[in-house]
């Protein structure tokens, strides 16, 4: 009896000790939801007097900056703006994949503000105070898994515009970090495509990942197009090589040249005597200076056309100096997609472009 007793007791302490559990146990074992949302899309979390006076619209002006170069015009994010209240009246809207909350630290009115003093900590709040140098901080999987939370402010509101105006680019930077990753994933999940990289590589000794869902079309021994094809888009990439001269140096004028005449000889459509050119008569062609795989290299955004006939769509060009092989390399990549968006689909070829190495 005393042993049955015993067991009896040993029992009840499990299950008293079990449903006992504190709120916060209970909450470390909760599934944490995806982030949801799409590649630069940003969710804005400001007052209204932030989002509507000056500060908001200097914001704007540099977020809805038109992407370059896009037929009809397209900006570099979209956004959507929420009051404190609706984001902390709606928890889905705290899963978004990309959150920036702004505000002044030294509103003890704005609940943006509010929440972010929570978040970076009164240590942090006087570092804003004393260090104009600090002023945009970040939270990886805040709220759920695969999000990313930026947080900007200033001592003042006065402050804050002058960071909007000077530190923008770091808060830009902190989103295309994300945008990248998630990007890349998003781009390979299906597998990559073995094949062509091998076959790039033994033409061009130029490693390039190719995702799976890209195929070649046409290979020869100075060149190599992929394409992948759906119901709304045409997704090409070219690749060639050419000797390192005076007339393949990196500037503006060579560029339109070369590009002008590969594509000539290499693209057209079933209509006859047509051929892809540069249509540079309404948007001029966006031309950059960059470094790419620790290489000098001319990048060049615009449109293309076919002559004789009514297709056209955006383009990329990478020219790449390659003296170590007494080369230029020729990456480009442009869409055909009518009634689309043209942005996410220039992106993942800028994507696919990054993953380049000689």
């Amino acid at each position: 009896m005393q042993h049955y007793l015993s067991f009896i007791i040993a029992t009840l302490f499990l299950i008293s000790s079990a449903s006992s559990c504190t709120q916060q146990q209970r909450a470390s074992i909760a599934v944490t939801p995806s982030a949801y949302g799409k590649v630069d899309n940003i969710m804005v979390i400001a007052d209204e007097y932030t989002w509507t006076t000056t500060i908001g619209d200097t914001f704007k002006n540099y977020f809805e900056a038109l992407y370059p170069v896009t037929p009809q015009p397209e900006p570099i994010y979209d956004l959507r703006y929420k009051t404190p209240k609706q984001f902390n009246e709606g928890k889905v809207l705290r899963t978004h994949r990309a959150i920036l909350i702004m505000g002044a630290l030294d509103d003890m009115n704005d609940p943006a503000s509010a929440e972010i003093r929570k978040a970076i900590g009164p240590e942090n709040v006087e570092k804003a105070k004393n260090q104009p140098s600090y002023r945009v901080a970040s939270h990886k999987d805040r709220w759920a898994e695969g999000q990313t939370v930026v947080y900007w402010f200033a001592p003042t509101r006065e402050e804050l515009l002058k960071t909007v105006s000077k530190d923008y680019q770091e808060v830009m930077k902190q989103f295309n970090k994300a945008d990248t990753d998630f990007f890349i994933q998003q781009i390979y999940a299906p597998g990559s495509n073995v094949d062509a990289t091998n076959a790039i590589f033994a033409n061009f000794k130029i490693d390039l990942k190719i995702p799976r869902d890209f195929a070649i079309a046409n290979i020869d021994s100075n060149s190599v197009w992929l394409r992948r094809e759906t119901n709304k888009t045409s997704s090409n990439i070219f690749m060639t090589t050419l000797p390192l001269a005076d007339s393949t140096a990196l500037n503006p004028e060579n560029h339109k040249r070369i590009r002008n005449q590969l594509t000539k000889v290499y693209f057209s459509t079933h209509i006859e005597d047509s051929y892809m050119q540069i249509d540079d008569r309404v948007l001029p062609i966006y031309y950059q200076e960059m470094t790419f795989d620790n290489k000098t290299a001319l990048q060049a955004r615009g449109l293309w056309g076919m002559v004789n006939d009514f297709m056209g769509g955006p383009f990329v060009t990478y020219m790449i100096k390659d003296p170590a092989n007494n080369r230029v390399i020729i990456l480009d990549g442009f869409i055909h997609a009518p009634g689309q968006k043209k942005r996410p689909e220039m992106r993942k070829l800028d994507m696919i472009f990054s993953t380049f190495s000689s």
